[in-house]
């Protein structure tokens, strides 16, 4: 899965979204994520609106104070969009999540 633009500089704020306990049933992918594999969602504030608003929602790693250059998922409007966008590509989200950097290391050895 590719990594989206997060630029700092175009955002006002942030907040993280806290799922308490598995009963919360309203975003169970994303749930599962967060409390499972350290995930997290943001709501993002910007400066200037995006389309359709001046929130938007994003999935991230739980070190993006580190990196806040990249996001695992594009910005939607809705946390119901990100819901459906996570269902269909969790697998992707996962793999390279856990997998990822062997790419990463095999593409940087053959440069070598």
């Amino acid at each position: 899965m590719p990594k989206h633009s997060l630029n700092p500089d175009d955002l006002l704020g942030s907040r993280e979204i806290r799922f308490i306990d598995r009963q919360e049933t309203n975003y169970p992918s994303l749930m599962r994520l967060c409390l499972d594999f350290d995930f997290c969602v943001l709501q993002l504030l910007h400066k200037t609106p995006v389309p359709t608003a001046n929130k938007s929602f994003v999935l991230v790693t739980r070190d993006y104070r580190l990196t806040p250059t990249a996001a695992i998922s594009p910005a939607f409007a809705q946390m119901e969009q990100l819901e459906s966008y996570v269902q269909l590509h969790q697998v992707d989200i996962l793999h390279d999540y856990l997998f990822g950097f062997v790419d990463e290391d095999i593409a940087g050895s053959q440069e070598a």
